[in-house]
């Protein structure tokens, strides 16, 4: 399947510039996978895993003032930049670069952020092809470059498992073969984990994304909750205000697809995947107003993934279904009341090609050809009517309404 496979592209040839944005959020651990324990911030050793603003990171290095950390699992797949033209994909200038300092930089808060150093990076060219890599760059998250990827223990630049896909590979920030190209750790059977200084096309939007950043743990103490000042709050408001359909958001621990913007009220999709896991806990008939997936997303993911101030402006959503919903004439339920949902058949087809696409399946609410099926779309942007079976696991993109107009 293609959303399991690294789109290489021979480097003679030109690139493909796809203008496509992929994210992803989170990360399960395979059965197959021991889960390594985390432990404190301040007494974390290189090897370590430690918790840090929702997200699980290795330590990679650690002075008496500081420690280096990278992310054990992808956040997203995006492409390394998504506009076209010779010379363009060096890290200082490239779009995923702006994602992770404008986007993904904001899903930390302030109390968090203030932990976070920044780190001046040098960006030198490609050892092998003479690519320029540009100029340096000052990045409070940043991708580690072709030498710090080397630098890792094998064990730790494996990604392991993400969702459904083994040994995902992953973007670096040093150029590759030639200014369309950067560098990767790849996970080919032959270079298993080892890092291709040749590189990818730098459009291609299966590359997953693993954030690296520097804390500073001296002199105070993680934060272990979301805590948003109400300033911070209006803030993330006032950007879902500016925003135009299309769009992508901060807001909670994630980033988001504008996808509606009416009456003061913003209808967000999540850029990626934040869990991989049943529309039902077990297989039987079953609709969206009774299945667990629906229960999980309005309790637990709720509860732990917004502040309070942030809760207070995600609106109650009256959810119901059109006659195209059920495509094999099965029951699609009772209307239900939600702060968190998954989008219907019908609500996916508003919404373009390249929002639709997040890497690996995901599940819609509408039935299948059965009453114990659930719809889904491809990791692409195609849908699957006839759907899976509702205790299988599939990828869960959450949606949200947002009042974005309410004086605080």
């Amino acid at each position: 399947m293609i959303s399991h496979m690294r789109i290489k592209l021979l480097v003679v040839l030109p690139a493909a510039v796809l203008g496509l944005v992929l994210f992803i959020t989170g990360c399960n651990a395979s059965p197959r996978e021991v889960r390594k324990d985390a432990v404190e911030l301040s007494e974390a050793s290189v090897g370590d895993i430690v918790v840090f603003g929702d997200i699980r990171w290795y330590v990679i290095a650690r002075t008496e003032t500081s420690c280096t950390v990278l992310a054990e699992k992808p956040v997203i797949k995006l492409p390394f930049t998504d506009f076209g033209g010779p010379g363009r994909a060096t890290w200082e200038n490239c779009t995923l670069r702006a994602w992770l300092r404008d986007k993904f930089y904001n899903t930390f808060t302030e109390e968090e952020k203030a932990l976070i150093e920044k780190t001046h990076n040098v960006n030198p060219d490609n050892s092998e092809y003479g690519t320029p890599g540009g100029n340096d760059t000052d990045d409070h998250i940043y991708l580690l470059s072709v030498d710090e990827a080397n630098a890792l223990d094998s064990k730790v630049r494996k990604c392991g498992r993400w969702y459904d896909m083994d040994n995902q590979w992953w973007w670096l920030r040093s150029p590759g073969a030639n200014d369309s190209y950067a560098a990767y750790v790849g996970n080919d059977s032959d270079r298993k984990n080892a890092v291709d200084p040749s590189g990818d096309v730098v459009s291609n939007y299966y590359g997953a994304v693993r954030p690296a950043l520097n804390l500073r743990p001296a002199d105070q103490t993680v934060p272990a909750a979301i805590n948003r000042t109400p300033a911070e709050e209006k803030t993330e408001l006032a950007a879902i205000s500016d925003s135009e359909i299309g769009d992508v958001v901060a807001f909670g621990r994630y980033t988001w697809y504008v996808t509606d913007k009416t009456d003061g009220i913003c209808t967000l999709l999540c850029q990626g995947p934040v869990a991989y896991m049943p529309y039902h806990d077990s297989k039987t008939d079953i609709t969206w107003e009774n299945c667990s997936l629906r229960k999980w997303l309005n309790e637990d993911f709720y509860n732990s993934k917004f502040s309070e101030g942030e809760k207070a402006s995600i609106v109650t959503t009256h959810n119901s279904f059109t006659e195209d919903d059920s495509r094999y004439g099965m029951d699609c339920g009772n209307d239900t009341d939600d702060k968190v949902y998954l989008f219907t058949y019908s609500e996916s087809k508003t919404v373009s090609d390249d929002i639709k696409r997040c890497g690996i399946d995901w599940w819609l609410r509408s039935p299948g050809k059965r009453q114990d099926d659930a719809i889904y779309v491809f990791a692409g942007n195609s849908w699957n009517l006839m759907g899976n079976r509702v205790n299988s696991s599939m990828g869960v993109r959450p949606a949200i309404r947002v009042r974005y107009n309410c004086q605080r």
